[in-house]
């Protein structure tokens, strides 16, 4: 066996061992059960916001990336499902995690906090909040 030729299927035994343990990495990471985060109690509800809202608050969702960390309707990285997060969160509690402020802003780690701060100065941010507390 010449020196290429070992060079060569150790290139491709490194390409196909990188590609298993991902594959592995992501069907753990898939298949593992989430624990729900405690129920607190629920907030008085308020008046629907217009469809129109709801729809700029789904559109800021998807313009400012949130899929990449969270799902909906099954959309989405389903790590941090916000499917019933308007039952479970107040509209204060949504903007403090939405955008790393508040209490939320030592439980998250500091890059993801930066990239939620940034988030705030989206002109759509109240119908943001409006969508998400809509989610029940």
């Amino acid at each position: 066996m010449t020196r290429e030729s070992r060079a060569r299927w150790l290139a491709l035994a490194t390409a196909a061992l990188v590609v298993l343990m991902s594959a592995l990495f992501a069907a753990l990471r898939n298949l593992t059960p989430l624990q729900a985060p405690p129920r607190q109690a629920a907030p008085m509800a308020a008046p629907a916001p217009p469809a129109a809202r709801l729809g700029a608050g789904r559109a800021a969702f998807d313009r400012l990336n949130c899929a990449m960390c969270h799902s909906i309707e099954g959309r989405g990285n389903p790590s941090h499902p916000l499917d019933g997060v308007g039952a479970r969160r107040g509209r204060d509690a949504l903007r403090d995690w939405s955008f790393g402020s508040g209490a939320a802003a030592g439980a998250l780690p500091t890059g993801i906090a930066r990239t939620k701060a940034r988030s705030e100065q989206d002109p759509d941010v109240e119908a943001l909040l409006d969508y998400l507390q809509h989610l029940r």
